[in-house]
């Protein structure tokens, strides 16, 4: 089970769920970009909680191991949401050409191909 210390406030995560968050904060900052995140948490008498955090560059953030009889919380779901949006800052989604004037935009892994006319069907960013 870790601490994270942040702006003040303890919360209380898993082991894993605390070392994602250290890591997209890490890569947030190198980015110079800010997130907010819903981070699953132990409340003081054990039930389920969450904490929403904004992370990113000139935001401190520490997490400190905790010893004792307590539950460590495991939440596969938003674990995989921290790795997933991690995994998006250190491998970026290619960048083209939209033949707009040459404006870039970034492709995004749910654009179709639709054979209409150059329209694009999907997220644009």
């Amino acid at each position: 089970m870790q601490r994270i210390l942040y702006a003040g406030h303890d919360f209380y995560t898993g082991n894993a769920i605390a070392a994602a968050v250290l890591d997209y904060a890490c890569l947030l900052a190198e980015a110079g970009t800010y997130a907010m995140i819903d981070v699953p948490t132990t409340a003081g008498d054990g039930g389920s909680t969450s904490a929403r955090l904004l992370l990113g560059p000139s935001l401190p953030i520490a997490t400190e191991s905790i010893q004792g009889p307590i539950v460590e919380l495991i939440d596969d779901v938003a674990l995989d949401g921290l790795l997933h949006a991690a995994d998006r800052l250190r491998h970026p989604a290619p960048v083209r050409s939209d033949g707009t004037g040459g404006q870039l935009r970034m492709m995004d892994e749910y654009e179709l191909p639709s054979g209409n006319g150059g329209q694009h069907h999907g997220v644009r960013r």
